[in-house]
């Protein structure tokens, strides 16, 4: 099982295209070439906007990024892994952004969604489309997520993508003095694939 295991996380995702009308996009695995991508999108907005990747963003963190997380598979869904690159066909491939499915400690079949996009890509309605093919790898699983009460287009993606708002689920969350710093209000949302 673990020679497996080791196999199965050196093997890329095949990619994974979006439906009409975001062709132009599709799914894949993170490559080393993306490093000053995420470098240059991390240190920007995102840093701010996120809280879990660190400030300021490095080369060695999106290494680590890379080595430890964002190629994890999960034996009982194939075909799938923790880290899924949003590219575009006709900007090169270059990343647009990434959608995330983390595991959730302790609880089988239960994953934290999380994704972003670069600034020149919002908007355009790309990210329900993104989660919607991402969940779709995941039957029977419940996904958790989390949106800035002040992010309307975050929590629209995730109301478009069928999760709902846990009630009495706000919290509050205190962001890093290096990432603006503050208390922020977030909301819960959950969804049963």
């Amino acid at each position: 099982m673990e020679n497996t295991e080791i196999i199965t996380k050196l093997e890329p995702i095949p990619h994974t295209a979006l439906p009409y009308p975001f062709e132009d996009y599709f799914l894949s695995s993170l490559t080393s070439a993306d490093f000053p991508r995420l470098v240059e999108l991390y240190n920007a907005d995102l840093a701010y906007i996120l809280l879990s990747p660190p400030y300021p963003y490095t080369l060695e963190d999106a290494k680590w990024f890379h080595d430890n997380r964002a190629h994890n598979r999960f034996p009982d869904y194939p075909g799938t892994q923790e880290a899924w690159v949003i590219r575009s066909e006709s900007h090169g491939g270059i990343l647009v952004g990434i959608c995330g499915s983390h595991p959730v400690p302790e609880k089988e079949h239960h994953f934290r969604l999380g994704y972003f996009l670069a600034p020149e890509f919002r908007g355009k309605g790309i990210m329900p489309a993104v989660v919607a093919e991402v969940l779709k790898k995941f039957p029977g699983a419940i996904f958790d997520a989390e949106a800035e009460v002040g992010n309307m287009s975050s929590q629209k993606v995730l109301e478009k993508c069928g999760f709902q708002k846990v009630e009495n689920g706000g919290f509050e969350e205190t962001w890093p003095a290096s990432k603006g710093g503050g208390v922020r209000q977030l909301l819960k949302f959950v969804r049963q694939c």
